[in-house]
């Protein structure tokens, strides 16, 4: 815990620092910004500490509540399975008691079929077994006598038996079915009880997944303010890498142009020098072709005065007209291309499902630092505007995500595309504007398909309650 708080706490300096590269696009100003910036934030180390030790302590609070209530929980599972296990084991009695009771039952009707002659026996002779006047009398001998009597002992034995096996049967199956009607009244007192226990148990649960929803809110608002420290620092380093390229190949793209442009007016000019050349070579021609015709029809002209007869009238001969040098052609200038109107252009297709501005808080933020654009998961994203690739990973609350450095008519510019489906851009590659760069999704912290969009004057600054360094993107465009 206490190294996630610090972690959290260094998370916290350096995103206070916002933003890393504000505006300034001189590497050795802005260095010296970050000195700066260092500086207060020593300053400021103690209230952060102390403010992210409270929240800390509150998200601590919480789940140990939670962990408090998980410990009850198990014991109430824990007891309401063994009463369920002893309700069980009841029922199972009383079915056993059930069985038995049937056997009480069959065995009772056998005695009382085997003692119904003798109960008729014994009715008829006041109680007794047998009539012993007839077993005395009616021996023939003593030796009959003691066989009678013996005889009639042994059946009044065996009688008593019977009687005396009849009533512990009897007896056996009221204790029995009394067993039944008591284990019947326990089974109803445990099911009570177990009604009674899952009710608190369910009570318990409920509790236990408001305590849960609310530390998930909290750990998700707190690591919405503050990132991972060691995620910021690895953004931080690579937006300044991914700054200085963009830096240097916007350097790169203007010397080429102007050597472009260097080369384009050596070559006017060289063409320019080759047709004014050509122009004066054919006008000495010309002029060298007048003069020469001139001659010949002077000489012609003297040849025919020498050959006419005196006092003849002179006639006058036609100058030739010398042919008016043509001008030498400008070089034609290219036209420009129309402007877009904006510096950057959409990210992607779909309606703005929410804006740029204040927000409720059940997010885990009050301001919304970019524009979301709603719509299918898969839908091509492309980059805003010409820039270095900063960041392109996964996880956190924007899911996968990338972040573009871009210089634009002398300034720095960060833009962030969140919550895709897939990633088409890797870190430090350089992408032009429109060229794919990833998929719309539904990573991270989101609630369904959208993309994400920010962008961002100088270096990537988030803040949960107001811009930091954002702007509305819906004025860039």
């Amino acid at each position: 815990m206490k190294k996630t708080f610090a972690s959290l706490i260094v998370s916290a300096l350096v995103l206070s620092s916002a933003p890393h590269f504000a505006a300034a696009d001189d590497l050795s100003e802005q260095k010296a910004k970050n000195e700066q910036q260092q500086q207060d934030n020593a300053k400021k180390q103690k209230n952060l500490e102390s403010s992210v030790n409270q929240e800390g302590q509150k998200i601590s609070k919480t789940q140990q509540e939670v962990n408090r209530l998980d410990e009850a929980l198990n014991e109430k599972i824990f007891a309401v399975e063994t009463k369920d296990r002893q309700i069980k084991a009841t029922e199972r009695e009383i079915v056993q008691l059930g069985k038995e009771i049937e056997k009480y039952k069959a065995k009772l009707k056998r005695q009382e079929k085997l003692l119904g002659d003798r109960l008729r026996v014994m009715q008829e002779n006041d109680g007794n077994s047998i009539k012993w006047e007839e077993v005395i009398f009616g021996a023939k001998n003593v030796g009959d006598l003691v066989s009678r009597v013996m005889a009639g002992k042994s059946i009044s034995k065996q009688d008593d038996k019977m009687i005396t096996d009849y009533q512990n049967t009897q007896k056996q199956l009221a204790d029995a079915q009394q067993e039944v009607k008591d284990k019947k009244a326990q089974l109803v007192v445990e099911k009570q009880e177990l009604k009674r226990q899952q009710a608190e148990l369910e009570s318990q649960l409920k509790e236990r997944n408001k305590r849960l929803k609310e530390l998930r809110k909290k750990k998700a608002k707190f690591e919405t303010q503050l990132m991972d420290a060691k995620e910021v620092q690895q953004i931080l380093i690579a937006q300044e890498k991914a700054i200085a390229a963009e830096k240097a190949a916007r350097e790169r793209e203007a010397r080429i142009e102007k050597e472009r442009q260097a080369q384009a007016a050596r070559e006017a000019k060289a063409r320019a020098e080759a047709e004014a050349a050509q122009a004066a070579a054919q006008k000495e021609a010309e002029q060298q072709a007048a003069k020469e015709a001139a001659a010949q029809q002077a000489a012609q002209e003297k040849a025919s005065q020498a050959a006419k007869p005196s006092g003849s009238t002179k006639q006058s001969t036609p100058k030739a007209s010398t042919p008016a040098a043509p001008t030498p052609s400008a070089p034609a200038t290219p036209k420009p291309s129309p402007s877009s109107g904006g510096l950057f252009i959409h990210p992607t297709v779909g309606a703005v499902t929410q804006g740029y501005g204040s927000a409720g808080g059940e997010n885990g933020y009050t301001f919304h630092n970019g524009i979301d654009f709603g719509g299918p998961v898969g839908t091509p994203i492309v980059a805003a505007a010409t820039g270095t690739v900063i960041t392109a990973s996964g996880g956190g609350p924007y899911g996968n995500h990338i972040m573009i450095a871009h210089q634009l008519n002398g300034k720095t510019y960060t833009t962030l595309y969140a919550h895709m489906s897939a990633l088409n851009a890797h870190a430090g590659q350089r992408v032009s504007q429109g060229e794919q760069i990833g998929l719309r999704g539904s990573t991270g912290n989101s609630t369904g398909p959208h993309l994400h969009f920010e962008i961002h004057v100088g270096g990537y600054s988030y803040s949960a309650t107001g811009p930091a360094s954002s702007v509305n993107p819906m004025t860039m465009f």
